[in-house]
């Protein structure tokens, strides 16, 4: 009985720690920097080469499709220009920094919600932008005059960034992301 009770106490130490194991790659596999040195990281280099199967794992994972490396480019940052995280307790400024694609989308999602749901979204059909055809889009708690997305109360958050894919060519977020005032 004890070889039985033994037995089944190491399957599951091996199994869950499989799951682990399994969970960590598929949350680190075929990240690199998206662009020269941003805070902006992608998953779309990686969508072809030997860890597409973690990457695909990672979007399923969040019940999301993956996206179409021919059709849409997708970059995440979890920190600012500085480096330091992205927090509710923060206003941020993300501008862009050059030509912005035909269609473009940058939404907030709340970090380490079990289900993180889309708070907020802009996008290249809803943006007001300034007069040099540039945008300037504020991320706070509270409602901030002009392109305003709705930031998490007192939480982490991530920025998404989506745009149509420019063919092979590596995507690369045209927005910078500074922090403002912090409560």
């Amino acid at each position: 009985m004890r070889r039985f009770i033994w037995a089944t106490v190491y399957v599951a130490a091996g199994v869950a720690a499989g799951c682990v194991s399994a969970f960590a790659l598929i949350q680190s596999a075929g990240v690199a920097p998206a662009g020269a040195g941003g805070p902006w990281q992608s998953r779309a280099a990686a969508m072809a080469g030997p860890d597409a199967f973690y990457v695909r794992s990672h979007y399923l994972l969040e019940g999301r499709l993956p996206p179409a490396p021919s059709q849409l480019g997708e970059a995440t940052a979890d920190a600012d220009e500085d480096g330091r995280p992205l927090s509710g307790s923060c206003a941020y400024l993300i501008t862009s920094t050059g030509p912005l694609p035909r269609w473009w989308s940058l939404g907030v999602v709340e970090s380490g919600a079990d289900k993180a749901a889309l708070q907020t979204t802009a996008d290249s059909d809803t943006a007001v932008r300034d007069a040099d055809n540039s945008v300037t889009i504020s991320a706070a708690t509270s409602p901030q005059p002009g392109n305003w997305l709705k930031a998490p109360e007192r939480r982490r958050f991530t920025l998404i960034y989506s745009a149509l894919a420019a063919g092979p060519k590596p995507l690369d977020p045209p927005f910078t992301i500074k922090r403002g005032e912090c409560s």
